[in-house]
């Protein structure tokens, strides 16, 4: 007969809060530390120590379906991924989970991590292993984990009961992958994104996701720097000494990118590589940009309606093709710089010169400054160049004087349009920077600030966007800034009518 000691009745207590609970399953998990070089007997197998946010993250874990982890490095996160992943395999026979990581070693180590935690567990509250492969495990009880890089057909054609993506801000594919696994969300799995911030892409679908919490039903968890014990001001200012400093990566852009003490610091754009005014930028996107008032043909945003004796400056930046880039056609208010109306899509060009003089006309005969496409450009076999498409157009209402010509210091101008080049393009951008930093400019579309902040100066100093962005706004916006410059509004209306329609009442 068994004799039950009351360290052996505490243990079995504890292996059954454990099956039931996750934070006395944590209470129970031992993790593998390096060691110090520099300290003697330093590093080993050691318990998991449960910091304050990191219990906080773990109810987190246990009552919501979508968490989307905007993190520093080194706070305890994938750690606790890995214990709840391992928690349900362990105690959910017939779990069935996905790691998906940025490369084939990520999910390696990621998977690693999740080993660590199986091998170290009291047996008590661990399953036995079936079958252990580089990038996956399988318990006895019909639960199996596995791991795989970001690859474009990642997670596709099987339903997880959950899946957890680690730095998904840096996974090359991450919005397909998103499509991939949606099954598995909509059978009701889980899907846990966790990432430290990637600052050369603005506009991922991590941040999107994160940004949207929680009208999107996901919740969010911000774990800065400061959330491990031991790290105050002095160690963030001993890091940054230390941090690497290079053409593409200096101290001030690591710190902000691994290491960010706040939420508004994580997701602006970095001031290290930032074209535009961040702090401008941040105060516009939360006290200027507006939801339009409405939505015309699926392409127009209108946030303010003409008004009889206002003046109104348009610039176009024109794409060519289906896909990659877009046209963008844009307008302000000539007198105040405010953004009242744009025009976005890849319509094809015969439709977008139609559009553009929907605008013209509506908006009280804009100035327009229409961006040329270079020669051997087209789409669907016509050429792209927007601008002589508009210019029978614009003879029907006798507005050729409302549309710049790049020579237009001729007697006898016959180049019709703006031409963005290595003259042009520092100028437009420049001076469309200055208005922003002196808030001269105001811009009322959200995805336009949004592309202002992936607006970022490369190695060399030139000033563009960040991969996987893109400037058609920005672009546009630049254009319509020198168009206040040449704007000519002595003649309101010419008299004459056109046979461009309305297409819709204003």
């Amino acid at each position: 007969m068994t004799t039950l000691t009351k360290e052996t009745i505490s243990e079995v207590a504890d292996a059954i809060r454990a099956r039931t609970d996750f934070i006395s399953f944590l209470k129970l998990v031992r993790i593998q530390e390096p060691p110090d070089p520099q300290k003697i007997d330093s590093g080993g197998v050691i318990p998991f120590e449960l910091w304050p946010h990191l219990l906080s993250f773990a109810e987190t874990l246990k009552t919501e379906k979508l968490i989307s982890v905007l993190k520093a490095r080194q706070v305890g996160a994938t750690w606790t991924v890995s214990a709840y992943v391992c928690w349900l395999l362990n105690t959910r026979p017939g779990s069935d989970w996905l790691l998906l990581s940025r490369s084939e070693i990520d999910a390696g180590d990621f998977l690693g991590k999740l080993k660590t935690i199986q091998s170290l567990l009291p047996p008590s509250v661990s399953q036995r292993i079936e079958k252990n492969t580089s990038l996956s495990l399988t318990l006895v009880n019909g639960s199996r984990v596995t791991a795989m890089a970001s690859t474009e057909d990642a997670g596709r054609g099987h339903t997880y009961s959950g899946i957890a993506q680690d730095e998904a801000d840096f996974h090359p594919y991450l919005e397909r992958n998103y499509l991939a696994v949606k099954p598995t969300i909509d059978a009701g799995g889980q899907l846990i994104q966790l990432s430290t911030v990637n600052k050369r892409q603005m506009l991922s679908l991590f941040k999107q996701l994160y940004r949207g919490s929680p009208d999107n039903g996901w919740s969010k968890v911000f774990l800065p720097y400061s959330a491990r014990p031991g790290r105050d001001e002095e160690w963030y200012e001993r890091t940054k000494r230390s941090a690497p400093s290079t053409q593409e990566l200096s101290p001030e852009l690591y710190m902000e990118q691994e290491y960010p003490s706040n939420e508004e610091e994580a997701l602006s754009p970095s001031r290290a590589l930032g074209y535009f005014d961040g702090d401008v930028i941040r105060d516009m996107l939360q006290n200027e940009c507006r939801d339009p008032r409405d939505i015309q043909l699926g392409i127009t945003s209108i946030w303010q309606k003409p008004v009889i004796s206002g003046r109104y400056v348009m610039g176009v930046d024109t794409a060519w093709g289906m896909t990659g880039s877009y046209s963008c056609a844009s307008i302000l208010d000539w007198a105040t710089g405010t953004q009242v109306a744009e025009m976005h899509g890849r319509p094809h060009p015969d439709e977008a010169a139609r559009e553009i003089m929907r605008l013209h006309l509506a908006y009280n005969h804009a100035y327009m400054g229409l961006e040329i496409a270079g020669e051997g450009q087209e789409r669907d076999g016509e050429s792209v160049v927007v601008v002589n498409k508009v210019l029978p157009l614009l003879a029907e209402c006798g507005c050729r004087n409302k549309l710049f010509y790049a020579d237009h210091t001729s007697s006898k101008p016959e180049k019709p349009g703006w031409q963005t080049d290595g003259k042009t393009r520092p100028v437009m951008l420049g001076e469309l920077a200055e208005a922003v930093r002196n808030r001269e400019i105001v811009i009322r579309s959200a995805a336009g600030v949004s592309e202002l902040m992936s607006f970022v100066r490369n190695e060399k100093g030139r000033p563009q966007h960040v991969e996987g962005a893109y400037d058609d706004r920005v672009m546009s916006y630049a254009i319509a800034w020198q168009m206040r410059k040449y704007a000519r509004f002595s003649s309101m209306r010419s008299g004459r009518s056109s046979t461009v329609p309305l297409l819709r009442e204003f």
